[in-house]
Protein backbone atom coordinates (compact mmCIF):
# COMPACT_ATOMS: atom_id res chain seq x y z
CA UNK A 1 0.00 0.00 0.00
CA UNK A 2 1.31 3.75 -0.45
CA UNK A 3 1.36 6.19 2.21
CA UNK A 4 -1.33 8.82 2.22
CA UNK A 5 -0.60 12.29 0.47
CA UNK A 6 -1.64 14.87 2.34
CA UNK A 7 -2.04 18.62 0.47
CA UNK A 8 -2.76 22.01 2.23
CA UNK A 9 -1.63 25.20 2.56
CA UNK A 10 1.11 24.20 4.74
CA UNK A 11 2.26 21.11 3.18
CA UNK A 12 2.26 21.78 -0.69
CA UNK A 13 0.75 25.12 -0.92
CA UNK A 14 -2.23 23.54 -2.75
CA UNK A 15 -4.96 25.74 -1.23
CA UNK A 16 -3.06 29.19 -2.14
CA UNK A 17 -1.60 27.35 -5.37
CA UNK A 18 -4.96 25.71 -5.92
CA UNK A 19 -4.47 26.40 -9.97
CA UNK A 20 -0.44 26.94 -9.78
CA UNK A 21 1.28 23.51 -8.81
CA UNK A 22 0.58 20.20 -10.77
CA UNK A 23 1.68 16.59 -9.62
CA UNK A 24 3.52 14.82 -12.33
CA UNK A 25 3.39 11.10 -11.66
CA UNK A 26 6.64 9.03 -11.43
CA UNK A 27 5.80 5.43 -11.02
CA UNK A 28 9.34 3.80 -11.32
CA UNK A 29 10.53 2.37 -8.23
CA UNK A 30 13.45 2.65 -7.79
CA UNK A 31 16.16 5.00 -5.70
CA UNK A 32 17.57 7.40 -8.62
CA UNK A 33 16.99 11.32 -8.43
CA UNK A 34 13.36 11.96 -9.86
CA UNK A 35 13.18 14.61 -12.86
CA UNK A 36 10.94 17.65 -13.19
CA UNK A 37 8.77 17.81 -16.09
CA UNK A 38 10.70 19.64 -19.03
CA UNK A 39 13.87 18.76 -17.77
CA UNK A 40 16.43 16.42 -18.66
CA UNK A 41 19.50 17.21 -16.95
CA UNK A 42 19.32 18.06 -13.51
CA UNK A 43 17.11 16.00 -10.74
CA UNK A 44 15.32 17.63 -8.22
CA UNK A 45 17.69 17.65 -5.46
CA UNK A 46 20.16 19.52 -7.90
CA UNK A 47 17.38 21.95 -9.00
CA UNK A 48 17.03 22.19 -5.24
CA UNK A 49 20.39 23.73 -4.73
CA UNK A 50 20.23 26.31 -7.61
CA UNK A 51 18.61 29.95 -7.71
CA UNK A 52 15.30 29.07 -9.18
CA UNK A 53 13.86 28.38 -5.66
CA UNK A 54 12.78 30.65 -3.27
CA UNK A 55 12.16 27.14 -1.32
CA UNK A 56 12.73 24.06 -2.88
CA UNK A 57 10.58 20.93 -3.52
CA UNK A 58 10.83 18.62 -0.92
CA UNK A 59 8.87 15.33 0.30
CA UNK A 60 8.17 14.69 3.75
CA UNK A 61 7.19 11.51 5.40
CA UNK A 62 5.53 12.35 8.52
CA UNK A 63 7.27 11.35 11.98
CA UNK A 64 5.09 10.13 14.69
CA UNK A 65 3.07 13.48 16.31
CA UNK A 66 4.62 15.84 13.52
CA UNK A 67 1.97 18.57 12.46
CA UNK A 68 1.19 20.74 9.52
CA UNK A 69 -1.01 23.81 8.42
CA UNK A 70 -4.04 22.88 6.53
CA UNK A 71 -6.54 25.23 5.14
CA UNK A 72 -9.95 24.93 6.47
CA UNK A 73 -12.47 27.11 4.15
CA UNK A 74 -12.28 30.56 5.80
CA UNK A 75 -10.12 29.45 8.22
CA UNK A 76 -7.17 27.52 9.16
CA UNK A 77 -6.12 24.19 11.18
CA UNK A 78 -2.49 22.82 12.65
CA UNK A 79 -3.12 18.94 12.87
CA UNK A 80 -1.52 16.25 14.01
CA UNK A 81 -1.02 13.55 10.39
CA UNK A 82 -0.45 9.91 10.51
CA UNK A 83 3.31 8.69 10.65
CA UNK A 84 4.53 7.68 7.18
CA UNK A 85 2.21 9.78 5.99
CA UNK A 86 3.72 11.51 2.87
CA UNK A 87 3.94 15.11 1.98
CA UNK A 88 4.34 16.56 -1.51
CA UNK A 89 5.60 19.59 -1.19
CA UNK A 90 6.10 21.16 -4.66
CA UNK A 91 8.53 24.81 -3.63
CA UNK A 92 8.45 28.64 -4.33
CA UNK A 93 10.48 29.59 -7.28
CA UNK A 94 12.13 32.81 -7.10
CA UNK A 95 10.79 36.36 -6.60
CA UNK A 96 10.47 38.21 -10.29
CA UNK A 97 10.44 42.01 -10.51
CA UNK A 98 7.66 44.35 -9.30
CA UNK A 99 9.01 47.60 -10.66
CA UNK A 100 6.62 48.65 -13.14
CA UNK A 101 8.95 50.31 -15.28
CA UNK A 102 10.81 47.09 -15.91
CA UNK A 103 7.40 45.79 -15.98
CA UNK A 104 6.48 48.00 -19.44
CA UNK A 105 10.13 47.70 -20.40
CA UNK A 106 8.85 44.08 -21.15
CA UNK A 107 5.73 44.78 -22.31
CA UNK A 108 7.03 47.03 -24.92
CA UNK A 109 9.90 44.48 -25.94
CA UNK A 110 6.47 42.11 -26.44
CA UNK A 111 4.55 43.91 -28.54
CA UNK A 112 7.10 45.19 -30.58
CA UNK A 113 8.49 41.41 -31.51
CA UNK A 114 5.57 39.43 -31.33
CA UNK A 115 5.96 35.92 -32.48
CA UNK A 116 3.88 33.54 -34.74
CA UNK A 117 2.54 35.15 -37.45
CA UNK A 118 1.45 38.75 -36.10
CA UNK A 119 3.08 42.46 -36.91
CA UNK A 120 4.53 43.99 -34.34
CA UNK A 121 1.16 45.86 -32.12
CA UNK A 122 2.36 49.33 -33.51
CA UNK A 123 2.85 48.34 -37.78
CA UNK A 124 -1.04 47.39 -37.37
CA UNK A 125 -2.24 50.13 -36.26
CA UNK A 126 -0.36 52.18 -38.60
CA UNK A 127 -2.04 50.19 -41.43
CA UNK A 128 -5.33 50.17 -39.42
CA UNK A 129 -5.29 53.90 -39.68
CA UNK A 130 -4.25 53.56 -43.03
CA UNK A 131 -6.96 52.02 -44.20
CA UNK A 132 -9.42 53.18 -42.22
CA UNK A 133 -9.07 56.68 -41.17
CA UNK A 134 -9.75 60.25 -42.86
CA UNK A 135 -11.14 58.49 -46.53
CA UNK A 136 -10.61 60.54 -49.57
CA UNK A 137 -13.98 62.08 -50.51
CA UNK A 138 -14.71 63.09 -53.98
CA UNK A 139 -15.08 66.58 -54.95
CA UNK A 140 -17.61 67.82 -57.55
CA UNK A 141 -14.87 70.64 -58.79
CA UNK A 142 -14.40 71.39 -62.52
CA UNK A 143 -10.71 70.46 -63.42
CA UNK A 144 -8.85 73.43 -63.14
CA UNK A 145 -10.79 73.94 -60.06
CA UNK A 146 -9.43 70.59 -58.70
CA UNK A 147 -6.23 71.76 -57.48
CA UNK A 148 -7.05 74.45 -55.25
CA UNK A 149 -10.09 72.58 -53.97
CA UNK A 150 -7.96 69.59 -53.24
CA UNK A 151 -5.38 71.45 -50.99
CA UNK A 152 -8.39 73.00 -49.04
CA UNK A 153 -9.86 69.98 -47.91
CA UNK A 154 -6.29 67.93 -47.29
CA UNK A 155 -5.81 70.55 -45.00
CA UNK A 156 -9.53 70.37 -43.44
CA UNK A 157 -9.33 66.98 -43.18
CA UNK A 158 -6.66 67.11 -40.59
CA UNK A 159 -8.84 69.25 -38.47
CA UNK A 160 -11.63 66.93 -38.89
CA UNK A 161 -10.46 63.14 -38.37
CA UNK A 162 -12.95 60.21 -39.99
CA UNK A 163 -11.32 57.47 -37.41
CA UNK A 164 -13.79 54.69 -37.66
CA UNK A 165 -10.72 52.02 -36.93
CA UNK A 166 -12.68 49.96 -33.96
CA UNK A 167 -9.87 48.58 -31.41
CA UNK A 168 -11.09 46.32 -28.76
CA UNK A 169 -9.32 45.65 -25.42
CA UNK A 170 -10.63 42.10 -23.79
CA UNK A 171 -9.02 41.09 -20.33
CA UNK A 172 -9.40 38.00 -17.55
CA UNK A 173 -11.81 38.64 -14.92
CA UNK A 174 -11.18 38.73 -11.42
CA UNK A 175 -11.26 34.84 -10.97
CA UNK A 176 -7.27 35.38 -11.45
CA UNK A 177 -4.74 35.30 -9.85
CA UNK A 178 -5.73 34.42 -6.56
CA UNK A 179 -5.51 36.15 -4.09
CA UNK A 180 -5.54 39.13 -6.17
CA UNK A 181 -2.88 40.97 -7.41
CA UNK A 182 -1.93 44.20 -5.54
CA UNK A 183 -1.91 47.12 -7.27
CA UNK A 184 -0.79 47.58 -10.21
CA UNK A 185 -2.24 44.29 -11.89
CA UNK A 186 -0.57 43.66 -14.48
CA UNK A 187 -3.51 43.70 -16.88
CA UNK A 188 -3.98 47.57 -15.93
CA UNK A 189 -0.13 48.10 -17.25
CA UNK A 190 -0.28 46.18 -20.37
CA UNK A 191 -3.17 48.22 -21.11
CA UNK A 192 -2.14 51.05 -20.62
CA UNK A 193 0.98 50.77 -22.70
CA UNK A 194 -1.00 49.49 -25.17
CA UNK A 195 -3.90 52.37 -25.37
CA UNK A 196 -1.00 54.77 -25.23
CA UNK A 197 0.19 53.41 -28.06
CA UNK A 198 -3.62 53.85 -29.88
CA UNK A 199 -3.04 57.40 -28.91
CA UNK A 200 0.00 57.76 -30.61
CA UNK A 201 -0.87 56.47 -33.79
CA UNK A 202 -3.87 58.79 -33.64
CA UNK A 203 -6.52 55.94 -32.80
CA UNK A 204 -9.33 58.43 -31.18
CA UNK A 205 -10.82 57.20 -27.42
CA UNK A 206 -14.29 57.09 -29.22
CA UNK A 207 -13.08 54.08 -31.46
CA UNK A 208 -11.74 52.06 -28.55
CA UNK A 209 -13.66 49.86 -26.31
CA UNK A 210 -12.42 47.49 -23.00
CA UNK A 211 -14.77 44.28 -22.64
CA UNK A 212 -14.21 41.75 -19.50
CA UNK A 213 -14.24 38.13 -20.84
CA UNK A 214 -16.49 37.21 -18.21
CA UNK A 215 -18.63 34.79 -19.67
CA UNK A 216 -21.06 33.00 -17.18
CA UNK A 217 -19.01 34.35 -14.30
CA UNK A 218 -20.46 37.28 -12.10
CA UNK A 219 -19.95 40.68 -13.78
CA UNK A 220 -17.07 42.22 -12.56
CA UNK A 221 -18.05 45.18 -10.29
CA UNK A 222 -16.89 49.35 -10.79
CA UNK A 223 -14.34 48.86 -8.20
CA UNK A 224 -12.86 45.34 -9.64
CA UNK A 225 -12.42 47.67 -13.03
CA UNK A 226 -10.65 50.62 -11.59
CA UNK A 227 -8.68 48.13 -9.74
CA UNK A 228 -8.02 45.55 -13.26
CA UNK A 229 -7.76 48.27 -15.62
CA UNK A 230 -5.83 51.37 -13.37
CA UNK A 231 -7.55 53.92 -12.61
CA UNK A 232 -6.47 56.44 -15.68
CA UNK A 233 -8.33 53.87 -18.03
CA UNK A 234 -10.86 53.74 -15.91
CA UNK A 235 -11.72 57.34 -15.25
CA UNK A 236 -10.84 57.70 -19.02
CA UNK A 237 -13.30 55.21 -20.17
CA UNK A 238 -15.95 53.84 -17.73
CA UNK A 239 -17.85 56.81 -17.46
CA UNK A 240 -18.55 56.81 -21.21
CA UNK A 241 -19.75 53.30 -21.80
CA UNK A 242 -16.56 52.01 -23.18
CA UNK A 243 -15.68 49.90 -20.43
CA UNK A 244 -18.42 47.15 -19.58
CA UNK A 245 -18.74 43.25 -18.77
CA UNK A 246 -19.91 40.76 -22.03
CA UNK A 247 -23.11 39.92 -21.51
CA UNK A 248 -23.03 35.98 -22.42
CA UNK A 249 -26.83 35.02 -21.64
CA UNK A 250 -28.28 37.31 -23.61
CA UNK A 251 -28.22 37.17 -27.61
CA UNK A 252 -28.28 40.50 -28.45
CA UNK A 253 -24.47 41.06 -27.24
CA UNK A 254 -22.98 38.07 -29.63
CA UNK A 255 -23.39 37.30 -33.19
CA UNK A 256 -23.08 33.62 -34.83
CA UNK A 257 -19.98 32.72 -36.71
CA UNK A 258 -21.68 29.41 -37.82
CA UNK A 259 -20.30 25.23 -36.15
CA UNK A 260 -17.13 23.82 -35.93
CA UNK A 261 -16.64 20.54 -37.61
CA UNK A 262 -18.19 18.85 -34.11
CA UNK A 263 -21.32 20.60 -34.48
CA UNK A 264 -20.12 23.42 -31.77
CA UNK A 265 -22.01 27.07 -32.20
CA UNK A 266 -19.55 29.28 -32.51
CA UNK A 267 -21.04 32.23 -30.70
CA UNK A 268 -18.97 35.33 -30.13
CA UNK A 269 -19.38 38.91 -28.19
CA UNK A 270 -20.54 41.28 -30.76
CA UNK A 271 -17.54 43.90 -29.97
CA UNK A 272 -15.42 41.46 -31.14
CA UNK A 273 -16.97 40.35 -34.21
CA UNK A 274 -17.32 44.02 -35.17
CA UNK A 275 -13.63 45.06 -34.19
CA UNK A 276 -10.83 45.50 -36.54
CA UNK A 277 -8.44 44.68 -33.86
CA UNK A 278 -8.35 43.00 -30.64
CA UNK A 279 -6.13 42.97 -27.87
CA UNK A 280 -6.48 40.17 -25.33
CA UNK A 281 -4.36 40.59 -22.17
CA UNK A 282 -4.01 37.36 -20.01
CA UNK A 283 -2.50 37.21 -17.02
CA UNK A 284 -1.34 34.06 -16.56
CA UNK A 285 -0.11 31.64 -13.73
CA UNK A 286 -1.61 28.32 -13.88
CA UNK A 287 -1.29 25.66 -17.34
CA UNK A 288 -5.39 25.17 -17.36
CA UNK A 289 -6.18 29.10 -18.70
CA UNK A 290 -4.46 31.17 -21.84
CA UNK A 291 -4.78 30.53 -25.24
CA UNK A 292 -7.68 29.76 -27.26
CA UNK A 293 -9.45 29.28 -23.97
CA UNK A 294 -9.41 32.88 -22.81
CA UNK A 295 -11.36 34.16 -25.61
CA UNK A 296 -13.20 30.39 -26.88
CA UNK A 297 -14.51 30.56 -22.92
CA UNK A 298 -14.32 34.29 -21.80
CA UNK A 299 -16.08 35.85 -24.92
CA UNK A 300 -18.37 33.28 -26.48
CA UNK A 301 -22.15 32.58 -25.46
CA UNK A 302 -23.50 30.36 -23.57
CA UNK A 303 -24.54 28.15 -26.38
CA UNK A 304 -20.77 27.45 -26.93
CA UNK A 305 -19.85 26.94 -23.64
CA UNK A 306 -22.57 24.01 -23.14
CA UNK A 307 -20.73 22.04 -25.89
CA UNK A 308 -16.97 22.01 -24.12
CA UNK A 309 -18.72 22.16 -19.99
CA UNK A 310 -20.91 19.31 -20.35
CA UNK A 311 -20.85 16.02 -17.82
CA UNK A 312 -19.06 14.07 -21.08
CA UNK A 313 -16.75 16.21 -21.92
CA UNK A 314 -15.67 16.65 -18.53
CA UNK A 315 -15.76 13.02 -17.49
CA UNK A 316 -12.96 12.65 -20.79
CA UNK A 317 -10.72 15.44 -19.47
CA UNK A 318 -7.57 13.67 -18.33
CA UNK A 319 -6.68 16.84 -16.17
CA UNK A 320 -7.35 20.04 -16.70
CA UNK A 321 -3.94 21.05 -16.18
CA UNK A 322 -2.81 19.47 -19.23
CA UNK A 323 -4.30 20.69 -21.98
CA UNK A 324 -2.99 18.32 -24.82
CA UNK A 325 -4.70 15.81 -22.58
CA UNK A 326 -8.05 17.71 -22.37
CA UNK A 327 -11.08 17.01 -24.62
CA UNK A 328 -11.92 20.33 -22.77
CA UNK A 329 -9.27 22.34 -24.31
CA UNK A 330 -9.48 20.04 -27.26
CA UNK A 331 -12.82 21.73 -28.10
CA UNK A 332 -11.62 25.27 -26.96
CA UNK A 333 -9.36 24.95 -30.08
CA UNK A 334 -11.90 24.12 -32.57
CA UNK A 335 -13.97 27.01 -31.90
CA UNK A 336 -10.96 29.16 -31.12
CA UNK A 337 -9.65 28.46 -34.73
CA UNK A 338 -12.64 29.46 -35.87
CA UNK A 339 -12.91 32.74 -34.15
CA UNK A 340 -9.39 33.09 -35.28
CA UNK A 341 -10.58 33.42 -38.86
CA UNK A 342 -12.66 36.19 -38.84
CA UNK A 343 -11.21 37.76 -36.23
CA UNK A 344 -8.25 39.93 -36.24
CA UNK A 345 -6.30 38.44 -32.54
CA UNK A 346 -3.46 39.88 -30.77
CA UNK A 347 -2.75 38.07 -28.14
CA UNK A 348 -1.08 38.96 -25.15
CA UNK A 349 0.15 36.79 -22.04
CA UNK A 350 1.97 36.92 -19.08
CA UNK A 351 3.38 34.21 -16.60
CA UNK A 352 3.60 35.41 -12.74
CA UNK A 353 5.83 34.61 -10.26
CA UNK A 354 4.92 32.51 -7.20
CA UNK A 355 4.47 35.43 -4.22
CA UNK A 356 1.03 35.38 -3.34
CA UNK A 357 1.35 36.92 -0.16
CA UNK A 358 2.57 39.79 1.42
CA UNK A 359 5.73 39.48 3.75
CA UNK A 360 3.55 39.25 7.17
CA UNK A 361 1.51 36.17 5.56
CA UNK A 362 4.69 33.92 3.54
CA UNK A 363 4.78 31.54 6.35
CA UNK A 364 1.16 30.14 4.23
CA UNK A 365 3.56 29.02 1.62
CA UNK A 366 5.97 26.94 4.10
CA UNK A 367 5.41 23.35 5.91
CA UNK A 368 5.48 24.12 9.45
CA UNK A 369 8.88 21.61 9.59
CA UNK A 370 10.37 23.81 7.47
CA UNK A 371 9.21 27.29 9.49
CA UNK A 372 11.56 29.62 11.69
CA UNK A 373 11.05 30.44 15.43
CA UNK A 374 9.04 33.44 14.21
CA UNK A 375 6.81 32.25 11.10
CA UNK A 376 6.15 29.34 13.71
CA UNK A 377 4.21 31.60 16.45
CA UNK A 378 2.68 33.83 13.75
CA UNK A 379 0.82 30.63 12.46
CA UNK A 380 -0.13 29.71 16.10
CA UNK A 381 -1.48 32.65 16.54
CA UNK A 382 -3.11 33.36 13.14
CA UNK A 383 -4.84 29.97 13.58
CA UNK A 384 -6.07 30.74 17.21
CA UNK A 385 -7.14 33.78 16.62
CA UNK A 386 -9.36 32.67 13.26
CA UNK A 387 -11.25 29.99 15.37
CA UNK A 388 -12.46 32.97 17.62
CA UNK A 389 -13.39 35.02 14.83
CA UNK A 390 -17.15 35.21 13.09
CA UNK A 391 -17.16 33.68 9.59
CA UNK A 392 -18.11 37.02 8.94
CA UNK A 393 -15.28 38.57 9.86
CA UNK A 394 -13.10 35.50 8.27
CA UNK A 395 -14.61 36.24 5.45
CA UNK A 396 -13.55 39.64 5.11
CA UNK A 397 -10.35 38.59 6.42
CA UNK A 398 -9.31 36.49 3.76
CA UNK A 399 -10.44 38.80 0.67
CA UNK A 400 -9.14 41.87 1.84
CA UNK A 401 -6.28 43.96 0.48
CA UNK A 402 -4.12 42.57 3.53
CA UNK A 403 -4.25 39.32 1.56
CA UNK A 404 -3.32 40.51 -1.77
CA UNK A 405 -0.73 39.54 -3.61
CA UNK A 406 3.10 41.39 -4.73
CA UNK A 407 3.06 38.85 -7.61
CA UNK A 408 5.97 39.99 -9.62
CA UNK A 409 5.89 39.70 -13.65
CA UNK A 410 8.62 36.15 -15.06
CA UNK A 411 7.79 36.54 -18.60
CA UNK A 412 5.49 38.66 -21.56
CA UNK A 413 4.59 37.02 -24.77
CA UNK A 414 2.63 38.67 -27.34
CA UNK A 415 1.52 37.79 -31.09
CA UNK A 416 -0.27 34.59 -32.74
CA UNK A 417 -2.09 32.77 -29.70
CA UNK A 418 -1.13 29.71 -30.42
CA UNK A 419 2.93 30.50 -30.70
CA UNK A 420 2.28 32.76 -27.93
CA UNK A 421 0.66 30.51 -25.41
CA UNK A 422 3.29 27.32 -26.18
CA UNK A 423 5.86 29.71 -24.86
CA UNK A 424 3.30 30.30 -21.94
CA UNK A 425 3.04 26.80 -20.99
CA UNK A 426 6.81 26.65 -21.49
CA UNK A 427 7.47 28.88 -18.54
CA UNK A 428 4.62 27.84 -16.56
CA UNK A 429 5.56 24.29 -16.18
CA UNK A 430 9.27 24.96 -15.63
CA UNK A 431 10.21 24.57 -12.11
CA UNK A 432 6.50 23.94 -11.37
CA UNK A 433 5.68 20.31 -11.67
CA UNK A 434 6.89 18.04 -9.30
CA UNK A 435 7.53 14.06 -9.68
CA UNK A 436 6.26 12.11 -7.53
CA UNK A 437 6.79 7.79 -7.25
CA UNK A 438 3.67 5.87 -7.08
CA UNK A 439 -0.36 6.95 -6.96
CA UNK A 440 -1.66 6.70 -3.35
CA UNK A 441 -4.67 5.08 -1.79
CA UNK A 442 -5.98 8.07 0.28
CA UNK A 443 -5.12 11.92 -0.82
CA UNK A 444 -5.98 14.55 1.67
CA UNK A 445 -6.34 17.92 0.42
CA UNK A 446 -7.79 21.49 1.98
CA UNK A 447 -9.72 23.81 0.06
CA UNK A 448 -9.14 27.42 0.55
CA UNK A 449 -12.05 29.99 0.65
CA UNK A 450 -9.59 31.65 -1.91
CA UNK A 451 -11.18 30.57 -5.09
CA UNK A 452 -12.64 31.77 -8.66
CA UNK A 453 -15.85 31.09 -7.47
CA UNK A 454 -16.00 32.48 -4.01
CA UNK A 455 -14.73 36.08 -4.02
CA UNK A 456 -16.55 37.96 -1.78
CA UNK A 457 -19.06 35.06 -0.68
CA UNK A 458 -18.85 31.87 2.06
CA UNK A 459 -17.40 28.89 1.01
CA UNK A 460 -20.57 26.50 0.40
CA UNK A 461 -21.19 22.65 -0.71
CA UNK A 462 -21.44 22.95 -3.98
CA UNK A 463 -17.98 24.63 -3.91
CA UNK A 464 -16.25 22.40 -2.25
CA UNK A 465 -16.98 19.89 -4.26
CA UNK A 466 -15.51 21.91 -7.48
CA UNK A 467 -12.39 22.83 -5.55
CA UNK A 468 -11.77 19.44 -4.44
CA UNK A 469 -12.56 16.77 -6.62
CA UNK A 470 -12.57 19.15 -9.68
CA UNK A 471 -9.47 21.75 -9.54
CA UNK A 472 -7.44 19.33 -6.68
CA UNK A 473 -8.30 15.86 -7.98
CA UNK A 474 -6.74 16.98 -11.83
CA UNK A 475 -3.90 19.21 -10.45
CA UNK A 476 -1.20 16.14 -12.63
CA UNK A 477 0.26 16.18 -15.82
CA UNK A 478 1.02 13.45 -18.02
CA UNK A 479 -2.02 11.26 -18.08
CA UNK A 480 -1.43 9.39 -14.28
CA UNK A 481 -3.30 11.19 -11.24
CA UNK A 482 -2.24 11.54 -7.95
CA UNK A 483 -5.32 9.09 -6.40
CA UNK A 484 -5.13 5.68 -7.79
CA UNK A 485 -8.22 4.97 -9.09
CA UNK A 486 -10.81 3.61 -6.82
CA UNK A 487 -8.81 5.53 -4.16
CA UNK A 488 -10.47 7.63 -1.04
CA UNK A 489 -9.99 11.67 -0.91
CA UNK A 490 -10.58 13.23 2.38
CA UNK A 491 -11.37 16.73 2.07
CA UNK A 492 -10.48 18.90 5.30
CA UNK A 493 -13.42 21.53 5.74
CA UNK A 494 -15.98 23.22 8.10
CA UNK A 495 -18.76 22.48 5.03
CA UNK A 496 -20.82 25.09 7.06
CA UNK A 497 -24.20 25.19 5.27
CA UNK A 498 -23.88 28.90 4.23
CA UNK A 499 -24.84 30.61 0.66
CA UNK A 500 -24.32 34.44 0.11
CA UNK A 501 -27.11 35.86 -1.23
CA UNK A 502 -28.07 36.63 -3.89
CA UNK A 503 -24.19 35.74 -5.30
CA UNK A 504 -24.88 32.25 -4.93
CA UNK A 505 -28.71 31.37 -5.13
CA UNK A 506 -28.43 29.44 -8.13
CA UNK A 507 -26.01 27.47 -6.64
CA UNK A 508 -28.39 27.17 -3.80
CA UNK A 509 -30.87 26.40 -5.32
CA UNK A 510 -29.21 23.68 -7.77
CA UNK A 511 -27.82 21.97 -5.04
CA UNK A 512 -31.24 21.31 -3.24
CA UNK A 513 -33.33 20.82 -6.21
CA UNK A 514 -30.84 18.92 -8.44
CA UNK A 515 -28.04 17.67 -6.55
CA UNK A 516 -29.54 16.54 -3.15
CA UNK A 517 -32.48 14.59 -4.24
CA UNK A 518 -30.63 12.83 -7.76
CA UNK A 519 -27.21 12.38 -6.65
CA UNK A 520 -24.89 11.25 -9.72
CA UNK A 521 -24.42 13.19 -12.85
CA UNK A 522 -26.22 10.42 -15.26
CA UNK A 523 -29.94 12.66 -14.90
CA UNK A 524 -28.40 15.86 -14.22
CA UNK A 525 -28.82 17.51 -17.40
CA UNK A 526 -32.13 17.27 -18.07
CA UNK A 527 -32.28 19.96 -15.71
CA UNK A 528 -29.86 22.24 -17.15
CA UNK A 529 -32.17 24.19 -19.59
CA UNK A 530 -34.55 25.04 -16.87
CA UNK A 531 -31.55 26.89 -15.42
CA UNK A 532 -29.90 28.40 -18.17
CA UNK A 533 -33.60 29.94 -18.93
CA UNK A 534 -34.27 31.04 -15.57
CA UNK A 535 -35.06 34.44 -16.11
CA UNK A 536 -35.11 35.16 -12.13
CA UNK A 537 -31.40 34.08 -11.96
CA UNK A 538 -30.28 35.31 -15.22
CA UNK A 539 -31.81 39.23 -13.69
CA UNK A 540 -29.32 38.68 -11.12
CA UNK A 541 -26.62 38.14 -13.40
CA UNK A 542 -27.70 40.78 -16.04
CA UNK A 543 -27.52 43.08 -12.43
CA UNK A 544 -24.04 42.02 -11.62
CA UNK A 545 -25.43 40.10 -8.35
CA UNK A 546 -23.98 36.81 -9.46
CA UNK A 547 -22.98 34.43 -12.13
CA UNK A 548 -25.80 32.87 -14.69
CA UNK A 549 -28.19 30.87 -13.78
CA UNK A 550 -26.29 28.34 -15.75
CA UNK A 551 -23.16 28.15 -14.04
CA UNK A 552 -23.95 25.85 -11.13
CA UNK A 553 -24.11 23.44 -13.33
CA UNK A 554 -20.29 23.46 -14.48
CA UNK A 555 -19.13 23.85 -11.17
CA UNK A 556 -20.48 20.36 -10.36
CA UNK A 557 -19.85 19.05 -13.87
CA UNK A 558 -16.06 20.41 -13.33
CA UNK A 559 -15.35 17.07 -10.58
CA UNK A 560 -16.74 15.00 -12.81
CA UNK A 561 -13.60 13.14 -13.83
CA UNK A 562 -12.89 13.22 -9.80
CA UNK A 563 -16.52 11.61 -9.26
CA UNK A 564 -16.36 8.89 -11.35
CA UNK A 565 -12.38 7.96 -10.50
CA UNK A 566 -13.14 8.62 -6.51
CA UNK A 567 -15.12 5.60 -4.53
CA UNK A 568 -15.07 7.54 -1.38
CA UNK A 569 -14.92 11.38 -0.31
CA UNK A 570 -15.23 12.15 3.64
CA UNK A 571 -15.49 15.63 5.27
CA UNK A 572 -12.63 15.75 7.86
CA UNK A 573 -13.68 19.18 10.44
CA UNK A 574 -17.16 19.08 9.13
CA UNK A 575 -19.77 20.98 11.18
CA UNK A 576 -22.46 18.55 11.34
CA UNK A 577 -24.56 20.48 13.73
CA UNK A 578 -25.04 22.88 10.90
CA UNK A 579 -25.52 20.18 8.87
CA UNK A 580 -28.31 18.61 10.45
CA UNK A 581 -29.67 21.99 11.60
CA UNK A 582 -30.38 23.39 8.16
CA UNK A 583 -29.52 21.54 5.36
CA UNK A 584 -32.29 20.18 3.26
CA UNK A 585 -30.21 16.76 3.00
CA UNK A 586 -30.60 15.82 6.59
CA UNK A 587 -27.26 15.52 7.51
CA UNK A 588 -23.92 13.86 6.23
Amino acid sequence: MFHSSIGGVGENSISQHSKRKCVRLSLTRNKRPLRTTRRNVKSVAEASESESYKWPPRTFNAKKGEKFVFQYGEGLRIEEVPEGTRIIYPGVRKDETRDVTEWRRMIKHAINNPVGDQEPLREKLKKLKATKSNPKVPLRVTASEESGYRRLFDAFRQLIPYDVAQILFAFDDVSLPLPPMQSPDIRAVIMEVCEEMCMEEGIKPSSLEFVCSIALHRFIRPDEFRHVCGKKLYSKYFPTGRMRNYNAVDEYDSVHFGYTRHGEDVMVCKSMAESDLMIYVNVNYVAMDGGYKSYATGMVHYKSLRHNHDVNTLRNTRSLYDPKNSRMHKSFERIGKMIQQRCDIFHIETVLDDNLFPFYLSWIQLPLPMMDVVKRLLAWVTVLSLKIVPLVVRKWIFWSPITWGPFGLKQVMAGETVAVHERTLEANYKYKVVDVQGQCDILIVAPSCIGPYTKDTYMNPLLVNTYALGYYYNMYVDGTPLLRPGGVMIVVSEMHYEWSSPQHDNYRQLFEEVIAPHGGLDEFEEYQEKFATSEQLNDNYRQGLSPAGVHGFYMYTWAAHGMDMISKVYAAGADRFTWAKDSKMGGI
